[in-house]
């Protein structure tokens, strides 16, 4: 660095001069393998719209699920889908004028409204330049869709009605979006922005007792109140395991640090989670899935 008045400390912590505690139990695995499944009509939507909302959600460290396959034409459902919709907090369904036309897509949102049911899962429709009204009450050009199914399948009359149905409870919920001048940047961001704030953190175990921290704590502040100059930077090395990030914490304010790098790398506007345990969970979890797509 330059300048006289700018000082570097570095101290070494050796393993056997702080006594970890043992783990008093690990949280249980996720039951969620994703936080957020796109479901959608392919030919509609997947290069105009999907994939940039797909790429923003994980540009943001959210964990979405979109189903390659279905990049073509749509026309195929997968195990895979299905699978990701049972496993994932929030379903998003992109409703867009074919969007019935689709057997598969029909099944797929059948398949969330039970898992909304039966999971507590999040729905939330965005509406793909199309009226929610024309969706609930299956009209235009999903009133001539479903008319045609149920031409097309008279001897199954009980799927038709389980299509119309979802149909209708999904276009009803309250937590949706309205699409109608194309995948506007500013569009894409307030729904990542609200995905994101429907995500609960997910919380690690957290050491209550630290053993043998506070001498080097003492130690530390020691050595920073002798210098005259002032700190500007201050670095703690050591193997691991033996408590470098609480000592740092506890002496330099690294929770402020994680809120910063929160900001600037995830754009995140509420960086406040007030403590050592709350920043860990927020920065893995967002950053263990953030993308390596570029902006």
């Amino acid at each position: 660095m330059d300048g006289e008045d700018t000082h570097f400390v570095i101290v070494a912590i050796t393993a056997n001069r702080i006594a970890a505690p043992s783990s008093a139990g690990v949280a249980g695995k996720s039951k969620y393998r994703y936080d957020v499944c796109l479901s959608f009509r392919g030919e509609d939507t997947s290069h105009s719209y999907t994939v940039h909302l797909h790429d923003a959600l994980c540009r943001k460290g959210i964990n979405a699920f979109i189903d390659d396959e279905k990049l073509g034409k749509g026309e195929r459902i997968s195990p895979t889908l299905l699978k990701a919709i049972e496993k994932s907090r929030i379903s998003i369904i992109v409703f867009s004028k074919n969007y019935a036309t689709s057997t598969w897509c029909l099944d797929e949102l059948v398949r969330i409204i039970q898992c909304k049911k039966e999971k507590n899962q999040l729905v939330m429709p965005l509406f793909y330049n199309v009226d929610p009204m024309d969706v609930q009450n299956q009209r235009n050009s999903f009133g001539d869709a479903m008319a045609a199914l149920e031409d097309r399948l008279r001897d199954d009359w009980k799927k038709v009605r389980k299509w119309r149905s979802a149909l209708s409870e999904a276009a009803s919920l309250s937590s949706a979006w309205l699409l109608e001048d194309g995948y506007g940047c500013g569009f894409i961001e307030k729904i990542v922005e609200d995905v994101y704030a429907m995500l609960p953190p997910k919380c690690l175990h957290c050491r209550e007792y630290m053993v043998g921290l506070e001498p080097r704590i003492e130690m530390m502040k020691s050595l920073l109140d002798h210098s005259n100059d002032g700190i500007c930077m201050l670095g703690i090395y050591g193997t691991g395991g033996i408590e470098k990030t609480t000592l740092a914490d506890r002496l330099c304010g690294i929770v402020h640090l994680w809120q910063t790098l929160l900001t600037e790398i995830l754009e995140e506007k509420n960086t406040r989670f007030g403590s050592v345990d709350k920043g860990i969970s927020r920065i893995k979890h967002r950053l263990s899935h953030k993308s390596s797509i570029g902006s």
